[in-house]
């Protein structure tokens, strides 16, 4: 790729920080009027799998400023993940890290809770399962139950039921939360995530600043959780997609 079409490339951003790939092709068949539009459409292609533009969502770029989220796993996740997919293989899991999100907040709890997810019927042979590893295991634990016995802890493991078509992501052998699930459950189960509660602006700020959310699969889930609300309100406005619905909705 050319350095020069990539200064054009960069050009084409100086007044909107999102642009449409109509806009964006208009753009370069000003600048490139000779070139094919198949061959324009190869090169914001080409721009993209380099890492120059990123897609925060469908037919939305801009240029490149964030990271992939690429969590890291601490030793009692690595160790779940693997005992589960020996004794249930057959079962799909979920596990992520509430300590994930210390990196986006202002006021860290000094707490961790592993998060394991899957289909309900599966929930009790989970629990099962890990009780061997740990005796800080807990099986859907309600607020009462958070409150009297796990918020007292500095480290917990929640099994709790797998959302259908929540986002997920692969690290490595270990299936777990895409960041736009994140997003959305620190929303949806405030009696799991108390710590978050008050520094949800902060999280959404900074992770929306520090890597690359996808909106429409945000709210995609979030409407799946009946959160689309509550969720936009928190989108911060300079990210904010022009396709997005009203924040009032």
């Amino acid at each position: 790729m050319s350095a020069d079409l990539t200064d054009t490339i960069a050009n084409a951003f100086q007044d909107k920080k999102l642009l449409t790939k109509r806009e964006l092709l208009d753009w370069l068949k000003k600048i490139y009027p000779e070139v094919s539009a198949e061959t324009l459409n190869w090169r914001i292609f080409d721009l993209k799998s380099k890492g120059i533009l990123e897609s925060p969502g469908r037919g939305m770029y801009r240029l490149a400023t964030r990271e992939d989220f690429t969590p890291v796993f601490s030793k009692l996740p690595k160790r779940i993940a693997a005992l589960l997919a020996k004794e249930l293989p057959l079962v799909k899991v979920c596990i992520w890290e509430t300590r994930w999100l210390n990196a986006w907040m202002e006021f860290q709890p000094a707490y961790n809770w592993t998060l394991v997810e899957a289909e309900k019927d599966a929930l009790a042979a989970i629990f099962n399962n890990l009780t061997g590893l740990s005796n800080k295991v807990y099986l859907q634990p309600n607020r009462s139950i958070m409150e009297l016995y796990v918020l007292s802890l500095d480290e917990a493991v929640i099994v709790k039921p797998l959302v259908s078509e929540a986002p997920l992501m692969q690290e490595g052998k270990i299936t777990t939360a895409a960041p736009e699930k994140i997003l959305v459950d620190i929303v949806a189960e405030p009696e799991i995530f108390v710590g978050q509660q008050g520094e949800l602006e902060h999280i959404y700020n900074n992770m929306f600043s520090q890597i690359l959310i996808h909106q429409n699969r945000l709210l995609r889930y979030a409407r799946r959780r009946k959160r689309e609300r509550q969720v936009l309100k928190l989108i911060p406005g300079n990210h904010r997609l022009p396709n997005l619905p009203p924040e009032d909705k």
